[in-house]
């Protein structure tokens, strides 16, 4: 994917020393079944697959409730999640997919991702003030030759989605910046730097991705003065120079640093700035968790910047933290156990497991009844079990391939039916089905094989 992000090995590493961050980062977006219909077209638009679910989750509420979230990301190839190697169509799972798993632990979400391979900062503020002025504004236009990554022309002539996204936001997550340095690579090519010409180009850079990037979080504010936006500093991929690893030398590297340190302090000042204007926005720190961990977390000795799936963990934490203070690990699944279900936040927990039956997921009657403060009613002669929450009721009849909401006769493709567990028999019913009824959502987010079940 995206052959114009390649370099030769040689010369990717040889180069990437000199770059200050990990580089190019947005394209589509990592939507779990259940998200909004509107979200899910602007990320099928992108080119880019939706992440692996099951069929169950289709039938997950699209009504949004009062206290949903919703989430927008925007900015370079590490909002949407790019690895090497990554094809047109694989399914992404970076950061923003975290922080998004981590959101379903708290309340409703959805996510629309707005990532553009190779944006610049100053790409993304002309971007931003297309979608602000209401004009539509081509690759070409909000920087040059952004038109040559793939799908970057389909995604910024969306800058009326872009818009209506922001609008809707309780959340705006942001990595930008990497694209801003990579000149410094052909620079050094053509003439080597002494430390002293290094550091002083850096800082002219740095002044400049800095206007560029208060311009634009401006701009986001300007569209919503009441979401919270969460941006991040850049890490430094380049490790340590050593007998193997003569990219750069040791003043060249100590100049890197002190940009690296720059840049954070940078940021936070200006997060501090805009606080005192009012306005909720926070700087998280994603240099210092890579430092000494380049080598795990990138495939700097493939030649390619971007962060491995570990990188992408770290990032997600310190996103997740800064908005929410915790960053919450799966437990591990016991065995034989298919998935966990988290209800309201709570991780289901009871003698009898879930079941997956014909790409359907059943739970226990009485657990996920309790687990959902319904009231449960059995009809032994009728065999029907009866849930009842709020104005909601559903009941469901053991091999029925329906189930009743309100009076109103709804289709099941698989029926709810009795599991012997022992000497006893336990009633299963289907669970995105029930929370359907019940006005719940329901998503299922295979890379952490969770069930996340909200009202």
């Amino acid at each position: 994917m995206y052959s114009n992000l390649r370099k030769s090995r040689r010369l990717a590493i040889s180069l990437t020393a000199a770059a200050l961050l990990a580089a190019s980062v947005s394209a589509g977006a990592a939507f779990a079944s259940g998200a909004s219909n509107k979200a899910a077209s602007n990320f099928q638009a992108s080119g880019l697959a939706a992440p692996n679910q099951i069929p169950y989750a289709n039938s997950a509420v699209t009504a949004e409730a009062a206290d949903q979230l919703h989430i927008v990301a925007v900015g370079d190839s590490l909002t949407a999640g790019y690895e090497l190697g990554m094809q047109v169509g694989a399914i992404p799972y970076g950061y923003v997919d975290r922080v998004y798993e981590q959101a379903l632990y708290h309340s409703r979400a959805d996510l629309q991702n707005y990532g553009v391979l190779g944006l610049k900062s100053t790409g993304l503020k002309g971007w931003l003030d297309a979608a602000v002025n209401g004009t539509t504004a081509t690759a070409e236009q909000v920087q040059p030759n952004l038109s040559s990554y793939p799908l970057a022309s389909e995604m910024i002539a969306k800058s009326s989605n872009l818009c209506s996204a922001l609008e809707q936001a309780n959340i705006v997550v942001m990595t930008i910046g990497g694209n801003d340095f990579t000149g410094i690579l052909e620079e050094i090519k053509k003439s080597p730097m002494t430390a002293e010409q290094l550091g002083a180009r850096l800082d002219t850079m740095l002044s400049d991705y800095n206007s560029s990037l208060e311009a634009s979080l401006r701009m986001i504010f300007s569209i919503n003065g009441t979401t919270q936006v969460i941006f991040a500093d850049q890490y430094l991929p380049v490790p340590k120079p050593s007998a193997i690893n003569k990219a750069v030398t040791e003043e060249q590297y100590a100049v890197l640093l002190d940009a690296v340190k720059k840049l954070r302090e940078q940021d936070e000042a200006l997060a501090a700035k805009l606080r005192q204007e009012g306005l909720n926005v926070k700087s998280v720190d994603v240099s210092e968790p890579f430092k000494g961990n380049e080598l795990a977390y990138t495939y700097i000795l493939r030649g390619d910047i971007h962060p491995k799936q570990t990188g992408y963990e770290q990032i997600g934490k310190a996103f997740a933290k800064g908005i929410w203070n915790e960053y919450r690990e799966p437990a591990a699944l016991p065995t034989g156990v298919p998935l966990r279900v988290v209800v309201k936040g709570i991780t289901l927990s009871g003698a009898n497991t879930a079941i997956v039956k014909n790409s359907t997921t059943f739970l226990p009657m009485r657990d996920i009844a309790t687990a959902m403060n319904a009231t449960l009613s059995w009809d032994n002669k009728a065999r029907t079990a009866t849930l009842k929450a709020g104005d909601k009721q559903v009941s469901f009849t053991i091999g029925a391939k329906t189930m009743n909401v309100n009076g109103q006769v709804i289709p099941l493709e698989t029926p709810a039916y009795l599991q012997k567990v022992g000497s006893s028999q336990v009633t299963y019913l289907p669970l995105a089905a029930l929370s359907k009824g019940l006005g719940y959502q329901v998503i299922y987010r295979k890379p952490i094989q969770t069930v996340f079940v909200n009202k």
